[in-house]
């Protein structure tokens, strides 16, 4: 390692005996803190024997390093120069990885010397590992699957607080859903993948985000703790230390955004750090008078802190860089927002045991009043009935989403965290055919997880009057076929056909997005609920100035009873899938909702063990209308 406080000098210049011998060996990883220096590293690359590849990649982290340069030294001409850093755009990456990835040439058994130039403005602290293709993607598959659980928790998360936002006013929940918000982008944001989705060719995004998500998360925690925990009365002085903090954290936050980050970096990380310390000893005090919820705080602000604390520590040059300091960040936040969605709930509860003791206390002072103060607080009771009564709507609405989401996600979970372990644990032995078949499967539970999730959120959607249809025209038969392809390999495993008959161009006016999940849901059921080696019909035809698709399928049907809650939310039919295959009771709730938003109806035909026919009706395109009017005129 060599740290050039000048920043000026070249690679010529290093390679200068004299230069050389101060480069002095670098034990660990490097960790600098936050500096103006740029640092050099110096390593020697040999390939044991001519069976060793000859290409390998080089992982580096953290994404948010400015300036990274790898020069790969040759005997005679010029080095190679490859470039990575946060100030190139994505799209103009070497590699496109969510981590800077590099990849170099050994071609012969020769010792190779590479040599990297580090510079940024934010902490300085680097990790590089070399991987053969093989080893890299199946390390880079184990850390995907981490991931997607990550931000599946956080989603999970956001969407349980915007459903809470949208039925109780209280500023807390508002606060907590900006702390959530804040540390998923924060969380992607330092796993690269802000650059890698959202901001592939803005680089000052992704240069500035690691640096004003951290004080955001501050921010916004802080002002959580003071309205959950009502600090403003509790505890007035802490109240106002964390007033001045928030303050700070402002400041802080509209100097980075000014091009001051480096200047305030250090300052910035320190007020975070004092922040962060007042949270457990701040919620044991307003928890040991009384409130209990401050006691699930605690649990949270105990584990989120001895996860997010790594960070500025490890900025600051205090602690080095590690799988620890890398990753803690999320384990940490993940169980905190768990805990606090927690402490949310249990707060419903005392309200209403709170309205529940002002309702007794109200009805015993309109025994000992007149007439008038009785009328008043007969008023006051049936105010106080209703906001329980939407109270314990939220809360019930809010368990079974969460009953649900969790219900329905721990199966594919503990199926994907089961195989990615194993590939861990026992790659190296595994052959590569079954490693195969294992991703595949964990695929096969993300794409499960993806359609649970759509249909959770599309019913949500629905509800809350947030869908927005874009209506045009839309060729049903052309929409079939392409989504009848998605479901070939189903229809295999289970040994069934699929008979699609459409009519020539039925033109029908709807949203294609919409469409995509009615045909998917529809189709879906039908191939659950059909026995092996059996038919399925899908048909579209122009019946009556109308287009139809029809699902037909030779499954065990449906009973009086059952077609009667057939599309209501959560049904469950007497009838289940042949082969266990899963059903959250939303898809015909969904079918309906979006069928009949865009002027169309729904049926279904069906006896008990003959099988069961779906039929959808939208209005055909004007123009097709009009010119099947002539031609019957004709």
């Amino acid at each position: 390692m060599f740290e050039d406080v000048s920043g000026k000098r070249s690679l010529q210049e290093l390679m200068r005996p004299t230069l050389q011998q101060q480069f002095v060996p670098l034990h660990g990883n490097l960790n600098a803190g936050y500096t103006h220096s740029v640092y050099w590293l110096k390593m020697n690359l040999q390939r044991a024997d001519d069976a060793t590849p000859r290409r390998w990649l080089i992982e580096m982290t953290p994404a948010m390093l400015d300036d990274i340069r790898l020069y790969q030294t040759v005997t005679h001409g010029e080095p190679y120069i490859h470039l990575a850093g946060d100030h190139i755009a994505f799209n103009r990456q070497e590699i496109r990885h969510h981590y800077p990835l590099l990849q170099i040439y050994l071609d012969d058994t020769q010792v190779h010397t590479l040599y990297f130039r580090l510079q940024t403005t934010s902490a300085l602290f680097f990790r590089a590992n070399l991987f053969n293709e093989t080893s890299f993607t199946e390390e880079s598959n184990f850390l995907s699957g981490l991931m997607g659980i990550y931000y599946g928790i956080m989603l999970a998360i956001i969407v349980y607080n915007g459903l809470l936002m949208m039925s109780d006013r209280d500023v807390s929940i508002r606060h907590y859903f900006l702390l959530s918000i804040s540390t998923l982008i924060a969380g992607m944001s330092v796993n690269g993948h802000v650059a890698m989705y959202l901001a592939r060719d803005w680089p000052w995004l992704v240069d500035i985000l690691p640096a004003v998500t951290p004080q955001l998360i501050v921010l916004s925690s802080s002002m959580f703790m003071c309205s959950f925990l009502k600090l403003k009365s509790r505890t007035p002085k802490a109240n106002l230390v964390f007033r001045l903090l928030q303050a700070c954290s402002v400041v802080m936050v509209t100097c980075m955004l000014a091009g001051y980050q480096p200047q305030v970096a250090t300052i910035a990380q320190l007020l975070g750090l004092i922040q962060l310390s007042l949270y457990v000893p701040v919620s044991l005090l307003v928890a040991r008078r009384g409130y209990a919820p401050g006691y699930i705080v605690l649990l949270a602000s105990a584990v989120w802190l001895s996860g997010t604390v790594l960070i500025p520590l490890r900025n600051l040059g205090v602690l080095d860089s590690n799988w620890l300091t890398d990753f803690g960040f999320q384990i940490g936040s993940a169980l905190e927002v768990i805990f606090l969605a927690l402490a949310q709930a249990y707060k419903v509860r005392l309200l209403q045991k709170e309205h529940d003791q002002t309702q007794k206390q109200l009805l015993k002072l309109s025994q000992r009043t007149g007439y008038e103060l009785d009328a008043k607080v007969r008023l006051r009771t049936a105010e106080l009935q209703q906001l329980i009564q939407q109270l314990e709507k939220s809360d019930k609405e809010k368990n079974d989403f969460l009953s649900i989401a969790v219900h329905d996600l721990k199966s594919p979970l503990t199926s994907m965290i089961g195989m990615s372990e194993l590939l861990l644990n026992l790659y190296h032995r595994i052959p590569k055919e079954e490693q195969q078949s294992y991703l595949s499967r964990i695929n096969a539970n993300g794409k499960r997880m993806m359609h649970i999730v759509t249909n959770l959120l599309d019913m949500n959607a629905m509800e809350s009057g947030d869908l927005k249809l874009q209506k045009h025209t839309v060729n049903l038969g052309k929409l079939l076929n392409e989504i009848s392809l998605q479901y070939e390999e189903m229809l295999k495993a289970k040994d069934l056909t699929a008979i699609i008959h459409c009519e020539e161009e039925v033109l029908v006016c709807a949203d294609t997005n919409a469409m995509t999940r009615v045909l998917d849901n529809l189709i879906s059921n039908a191939i659950k609920f059909s026995p092996a080696g059996k038919f399925i019909w899908l048909t579209v035809s122009q019946i009556d100035k109308k287009g139809r698709f029809e699902v037909r399928d030779q499954g065990p049907g449906l009973s009086i009873k059952d077609q009667q809650s057939l599309f209501t939310k959560f049904s469950k039919l007497s009838a289940v899938p042949t082969a266990g295959e899963h059903s959250s009771g939303l898809g015909l709730s969904i079918v309906k909702k979006l069928i009949e938003a865009q002027g169309g109806a729904v049926y279904c035909n069906s006896h008990t063990g003959e099988g069961a026919s779906f039929m959808i009706e939208l209005p055909l395109v004007p123009s097709v209308l009009a010119q099947s009017t002539v031609a019957r005129a004709g």
